[in-house]
């Protein structure tokens, strides 16, 4: 059996700003049965079978997982290593090195959670999770004004969606992953759980969206280039390559920015933390308004470093005349 050629895997017709429909996901279904993909669908159908489980078997299996790409993805290991070294610069090599360990388990976890999103039942998430500061989110929805849920990529972050969603309707930004088997098993979960998706790159829906007085899932910290926006801010005290998007949005929309994160317990239950709206913002400068999303995350991080996705090149892109740093 052939792949479809390039054109016939485009997409006949888009939804809002390039959001696939869903005839775009039975098209890229015409090439799911190719060779290529029987290794993931190994590997998706054992992650199935073991959210079955039980959850204590569910972080075991992650752990596990975890321990395998601790020895699989030197690469990996090294950018972890790397962003230790540059957050933590006052702690011993011996110190990074336990924590670098403890992330890649919580990483591994992450890999179960995924399926957890994708296929747990209403019924056994919700006995997995509680919320801290419910009334902030419910403060919000009675004022009838847009917000912007902020959050990060904490490893848990996937699940922890899927539980937000059980407290709140919400619309969730979306980006096309690489992998068209796993980018079409996000984007189906998805719109089965939120109350829409938007393009990340749809400025203009999720302006409509905030002014009708929607809550939009918003994780803004990760690299991005001068072209599509960003501005240097400090991030654990290092210009980090941030997009104000935020500030800009809640200056043209007047939203209001709650931030929230979750937290993977060492039970292997889980906390949604719902933190009073940002006071004050954003201000008249958009710089200091992006340090301050920088800063609140800075402080989750702080909190629980393990749970971070130290994979990911924070700092690849710097400022005119500083070096690489990976």
């Amino acid at each position: 059996m052939t792949l479809p050629s390039s054109a016939e895997r485009k997409p006949r017709r888009k939804g809002r700003r390039g959001v696939p429909t869903p005839s775009d996901d039975r098209l890229l279904r015409l090439a799911f049965f190719h060779p290529r993909y029987w290794a993931l669908w190994l590997v998706l159908g054992s992650l199935r079978l073991v959210v079955m489980m039980p959850q204590r078997v569910r972080m075991a299996c992650g752990a596990v997982v975890g321990a395998i790409a601790w020895r699989a993805a030197p690469e990996r290991r090294r950018i972890v290593f790397r962003n230790l070294e540059l957050c933590f610069p006052e702690w011993s090599t011996a110190e990074r090195r336990q924590l670098a360990r403890e992330n890649f388990r919580s990483l591994g976890i992450a890999v179960i959670e995924l399926g957890m999103g994708w296929w747990m039942s209403d019924r056994d998430l919700d006995g997995l999770f509680e919320v801290e500061g419910r009334e902030h989110l419910e403060d919000v929805r009675r004022s009838g004004r847009g917000a912007l849920l902020l959050t990060c990529h904490m490893t848990s972050l996937e699940v922890g969606g899927r539980m937000l969603a059980r407290v709140a309707p919400f619309r969730a930004l979306y980006r096309e992953d690489r992998n068209p088997v796993v980018s079409t098993m996000l984007r189906r979960s998805r719109r089965a759980r939120v109350e829409d998706v938007i393009a990340n790159n749809d400025m203009r829906g999720m302006v409509r969206a905030l002014r009708d007085g929607a809550l939009i899932w918003y994780a803004p910290d990760q690299n991005i280039t001068a072209r599509r926006g960003g501005i240097f801010a400090p991030f654990f005290g290092i210009p980090a390559a941030t997009t104000p998007a935020a500030a800009r949005l809640a200056r043209s929309t007047g939203c209001l920015i709650l931030p929230y994160y979750p937290v993977r317990m060492p039970d292997g239950r889980y906390r949604l933390v719902i933190e009073p709206p940002l006071e004050d913002f954003p201000g008249e400068d958009m710089v200091e308004a992006t340090a301050r999303i920088n800063a609140t995350i800075e402080r989750w991080v702080r909190a629980h470093p393990e749970q971070y996705f130290w994979v990911h090149k924070r700092f690849k892109k710097r400022p005119r005349g500083e070096p690489k740093v990976y």
